[in-house]
């Protein structure tokens, strides 16, 4: 009987396991320099992709997996997004780094931002991708939750899509039923930390008070999260804000131009 061929996704990487807290969290590290923090989103986990080797050619990239997603298991007690802050904090001492950029994208950056303002003296820099978290009247992210499959794909790339990075359960190069049943499992991830609240209206009162130097990227025609989004984070947090070619999954439709922004924007952090 033939074993079947396991498919990775596109870019996979064997993570290291790190315990953090007393729980294991995937990390993939690369890069040296200034270290940087990055927080996933709701998706592509398992790889170390070419926007993560481009960060990597400024910076010191550590980039876990948080409890639930990609190869991190969830212990029973992580219930919400400041268990993963405590655990993130934690790995950040386990690996020896007293002081960090962040960025995060998506879910992410809700993640970053709430590192941020729970750890002020531990980040250097806040770098917020598409990000979720607030609520603006009339201008809603889209719910990811209930997208179909065939969905995925046009609202991540707005219409451009790149092979091999959303699994669907057909295609066996899109990772077949496995790539498809270990989305799912990041969904359900993704779901235990905002399901119930899809924003956090005391985000505008906190980030308007952070006062760390920050930088807020957004995706030319982003399908996910509305472009206001990203005028009011920039407006609340005081920040730059840049727009680059692509949509909600512009980290993969332009790496190299969003890693470039974030490494200069910390450079001229180090450099002020």
């Amino acid at each position: 009987m033939t074993t079947p061929v396991r498919v990775q996704p596109r870019w996979h990487t064997e993570p290291q396991l790190i315990k953090a807290g007393g729980t294991v969290l995937a990390c993939r590290r690369d890069g040296a320099g200034e270290p940087l923090l990055y927080f996933h989103g709701h998706w592509l986990t398992r790889c170390w992709s070419p926007f993560h080797a481009e960060l990597a050619r400024s910076l010191a990239v550590i980039a876990p997996e948080a409890p639930g997603f990609g190869d991190s298991p969830c212990p029973s007690w992580v219930t919400g997004r400041d268990d993963v802050i405590l655990l993130y904090r934690d790995l950040l001492d386990e690996v020896g780094v007293e002081r960090a950029h962040l960025a995060g994208h998506g879910l992410g950056a809700w993640l970053a931002a709430d590192f941020a303002i729970w750890n002020p003296g531990r980040v250097s820099s806040l770098t917020v991708i598409a990000p979720f978290g607030l609520r603006i009247p009339g201008e809603p992210i889209t719910d990811v939750f209930i997208l179909s499959p065939d969905a995925y794909s046009d609202a991540y790339f707005s219409g451009e899509p790149v092979d091999g990075v959303v699994p669907g359960p057909g295609s066996p190069a899109d990772g077949g039923p496995e790539g498809f049943a270990a989305r799912y499992g990041d969904m359900g991830a993704a779901a235990r930390l905002i399901w119930d609240f899809r924003y956090d209206l005391r985000l505008e009162h906190r980030l308007a008070r952070l006062g760390v130097p920050a930088l807020v990227i957004a995706g030319a025609d982003d399908r996910i999260v509305p472009s206001a989004h990203a005028d009011r984070w920039a407006k609340l947090l005081g920040a730059r804000q840049v727009t680059v070619p692509g949509g909600h999954a512009a980290i993969i439709q332009s790496p190299t131009l969003v890693a470039s922004h974030i490494a200069s924007f910390a450079a001229g952090v180090r450099d002020a």
